[in-house]
This record gives structure tokens, sequence and C-alpha cells, in this order.
């Protein structure tokens, strides 16, 4: 018998590329069924009405307020029903076999509640997506440019959200998403529920999931505004996991300018420039 995968997908304004994404998707075999929930997040633009015409096979529930991703993941999980849960961004598709790859590997591994895939961008470079829970010391590391990213399966603290699968007694043991985090952190927040309930986080990078990423944020943000939100929030969460924040805070900040300092391009410093003055700032 096939496992059954309910894919929980949240969409704000981005119609074509989300049609695009789900019939990648459901054109491909996944050795799993595939049950497709959207809760769409007051989208201005025609997305129900594109997924109406092109992905009928979705169940989409639109939604009179954007309320967030964190939000709208929780509408998805009241919503399900299946034993596996693929929370998959809207920007987002599985290669062939991914999704029963990640299934199989939460059967091989009791303990684990989540696995999640290799990320790469559509030209095929890699995203990098697990990581340790921040600390003083990982701060040292990323600023040094030495950030560990596994290349082989591994457990991790936590991966970034662009597509989980989730055992459904894992997900209710975690609890909801955090839905004060409007956008970013959410997925490490979540992480950090899920090991404080006794579950382990598992990467698995023989599964490859296409990310174009930030789609729906690119859409509402800038560079700046999006910055600021992702180390809003990091400096929130940080005292929940981590010790001296004044001085995570300061170690960032270095990091962020040396970062700078050695990019390759103007547009490229001026991110790393940005994301130095949103942790000074705080």
């Amino acid at each position: 018998m096939r496992p059954a995968v309910d894919v929980l997908v949240v969409t704000h304004g981005t119609a074509e590329l989300t049609a695009d994404a789900l019939r990648r998707l459901l054109d491909s075999e996944q050795g799993v069924d595939l049950r497709v929930l959207v809760h769409d997040n007051a989208s201005s633009d025609d997305t129900v009405a594109v997924l109406a015409a092109r992905v009928p096979e979705a169940e989409v529930v639109a939604a009179p307020v954007n309320a967030g991703f964190a939000a709208g993941v929780n509408a998805l999980v009241a919503r399900s029903s299946a034993p596996w849960l693929l929370v998959l961004n809207s920007d987002a598709w599985p290669a062939p076999g991914a999704v029963g790859e990640l299934v199989a590997a939460l059967q091989a591994a009791p303990l684990a509640g989540l696995s999640a895939p290799r990320l790469e961008s559509p030209d095929g470079d890699l995203e990098l997506s697990a990581f340790p829970f921040p600390s003083v010391l990982g701060a040292v590391r990323a600023a040094l440019l030495r950030e560990p990213h596994p290349f082989a399966p591994a457990e991790v603290d936590w991966v970034v959200g662009a597509c989980w699968l989730v055992r459904r007694e894992a997900a209710l043991d975690a609890g909801p998403l955090d839905e004060s985090l409007f956008m970013y952190g959410e997925d490490v927040a979540w992480c950090w529920a899920l090991r404080q309930a006794g579950w382990r986080v598992r990467y698995e990078p023989s599964a490859l999931v296409v990310h174009v990423g930030n789609a729906s944020g690119r859409a509402a943000y800038d560079d700046t505004a999006r910055t600021r939100a992702w180390v809003g929030n990091d400096l929130r969460l940080y005292p929940r996991w981590g010790r001296a924040p004044r001085l995570y805070r300061w170690v960032r900040v270095l990091g962020a300018l040396r970062a700078s300092r050695l990019a390759y391009d103007e547009g490229t410093a001026a991110h790393w420039r940005t994301v130095a003055r949103a942790y000074r700032l705080g």
C-alpha cells in the first residue's frame, strides 16, 4: 500500500509560479499518493482562479486576510488527515521520487519527526538549508565563513521550511507554528518545538527539491525590509535557545561586515551591509 501524503501549500501573490510548481509535482511519479491542500493568504492577484483552472486537483481555501506563513500552515494541518504531511513552499517542487524518499527516511528512523531534502535553485546551485540552532559559537563560525553544512544524511537541529516531510503525530506533539512570527524564523522555532517534544530532525540530501526562493516575500518587501524582518525575528527568538544575546548580536554584525568586504560584487556587499546594520540596530 502506497503511503498517503497531504501536501500543504501556503500561497500569496504567486499565481503562475504556484501553478507551475504544483503541476510539476502532480505530473511526476513520487511513489506516494498525494492530496494537495492550499491555503491562500488573501492574494491580490488571481491565484485562486489560476489554481482552479490549472490545478483542479488542489483543494483551495481562500483566507480573507493574510495572517502570515505560520498561520497558513496551522490552518492546513487542521484540514489535513494523512499520516504524512509535506509542508511545501509555493515556489518549490520535488524532483521525481523525492517525496517517497523523504517518507522512507522517516520510516527508517522512528525517532525522527521531520525529514527535509536537499534544496537547489532552478539553475542547480545548492541552497544551504540545514543548520545548528543559533549560538555564539555558531555565529563565530559563520563569521569565519566556516558554517558547517552536511552533504550526507544527518541529524540536524533545524532545516529551512521550504520543504518538510512531517509525521502527523510529530506535528501534533510539537503544536502549532508560532503565528506571532509573520515571516521568517518560524522554521527554526518549530524545529525547536519538535526537539522539545522528543522528536529528531533529519536532512536527506538524496531527495531533491527545486526552490526558487522568497517569491512571496520578494513581492511584498524589498531587500532591506526582508532583512530587517529576518534579523528581528532571529534576535527575538535567540533567548529561547542561546545565551549571551548581546555578544551574539555583535558577532553577527562583525560577520556580516566581513562578508561584505569579501563579496564578489557590489550587490552582495550591499546586502551584507544591510544585514550588519539590522543586527547593530537590533
